[in-house]
């Protein structure tokens, strides 16, 4: 039996190619190197491994199955997509000790 990595985002075909869309901006212009090549190596990996599908409301839909290292990849670069978009409203790393004392 084969297997399957762990981590599976299963989404709608629009959200997918926005996705596409913003790896595609970073392996095209993004400054650095590394990112342009991370971001190739998840274009390739998600085309020749997303599968589509028709959810249960009967809309197209893309299965996407990967690793940890390429979650925090993607997580990555869309978060860099992003800063340049929104300015953080509170430092909430500052709070992370205090909440989880008061949520245990």
């Amino acid at each position: 039996m084969a297997y399957l990595p762990p981590v599976m985002l299963e989404t709608h075909t629009s959200w997918f190619d926005i996705l596409l869309t913003v790896l595609h901006e970073h392996a095209e212009s993004d400054p650095y190197e590394e990112y342009r090549e991370m971001a190739q190596r998840l274009i390739q990996h998600f085309m020749a491994h997303g599968r589509s599908f028709t959810d249960g409301y009967q809309k197209e839909c893309v299965h996407l199955r990967m690793y940890p290292n390429e979650a925090a990849d993607t997580i990555w670069l869309l978060l860099l997509s992003l800063s340049g978009h929104y300015s953080a409203d509170k430092n909430y790393h500052a709070d992370l000790q205090s909440y989880r004392k008061n949520n245990e």
